[in-house]
C-alpha cells in the first residue's frame, strides 16, 4: 500500500482527519486514492448538487404530467422520443435510436406502441420511397402543446416569485449550459 504523504494547511488537514474518522479511516494510512477521492467530493459538490437539482425538477414536471390522461400512461422513453420528434421533426428510425441510445428494435417496439397510441406515425421518405420516416400526428402535436401550456404556467408561477436578475441570470445559465453540454457531446469526461 502506497501512502501519500502530503502538506496542507491545519485546517484542511483537520477536516480530511474528521472527514476519515466519519468514514473509520486510519488518516495516517491515507493513500494517494483515498485523498484524491475525498478531494473530488469537496469539488464536486457543486456538480452534485447541480445534478440534484436537475433530477429533482425533472421529478417535478413528470409529476405536473399526471393532469394530462393520455400523458400519464406513457413511459418516460415514449415520451423522450415524442419529445424528439417534435423538437428534430420527422427522422428515419435509426436516427431515433441514435438520439435515444437504443437499439433499432427497441425504438421499432417503442414506435409500435406510440403509433397504437396515436402519437405518430410511419411514413415514405418522399424521396426515396424505401425508407421510412417517422412524424408526429396532429394528436400528438396537440396533447403535446397541451403539456407545455401546463408546464409554462409552473414555470411562470415559479418566476414570478424571483428577482428579475436571477430569472435572467438562471434562464441565460441554462441556455449556456445546454450549449456547452451539446457542443461537448461525445466528447470523454
Amino acid at each position: 500500500m502506497k501512502v501519500f504523504i502530503f502538506e496542507i494547511d491545519k485546517a484542511c488537514r483537520a477536516w480530511i482527519k474528521t472527514f476519515c474518522d466519519y468514514r473509520f479511516i486510519k488518516f495516517k494510512y491515507l493513500t494517494v486514492k483515498t485523498f484524491n477521492h475525498i478531494i473530488s467530493m469537496v469539488i464536486d459538490v457543486d456538480s452534485r448538487r447541480m445534478i440534484e437539482s436537475i433530477v429533482e425538477i425533472t421529478l417535478r414536471f413528470s409529476q405536473m404530467i399526471k393532469f394530462h390522461p393520455e400523458l400519464e400512461k406513457l413511459r418516460a422513453v415514449e415520451l423522450y422520443a415524442l419529445f424528439y420528434l417534435i423538437k428534430y421533426g420527422p427522422c428515419k428510425m435509426k436516427e431515433l435510436a441514435d438520439a435515444l441510445s437504443m437499439t433499432k428494435a427497441n425504438v421499432t417496439h417503442l414506435v409500435d406502441v406510440l403509433e397504437k397510441k396515436g402519437f405518430v406515425k410511419r411514413t415514405p421518405d418522399e424521396s426515396d420511397r424505401r425508407v421510412i420516416q417517422l412524424r408526429v400526428t396532429q394528436h400528438g402535436e396537440r396533447v403535446y402543446n397541451e403539456l407545455i401550456e401546463e408546464l409554462s404556467k409552473l414555470v411562470d408561477r415559479v418566476v414570478a416569485e424571483l428577482d428579475p436578475d436571477d430569472s435572467m441570470l438562471i434562464s441565460k445559465g441554462f441556455e449556456k449550459f445546454l450549449a456547452i453540454f451539446i457542443d461537448s457531446k461525445g466528447a470523454e469526461v
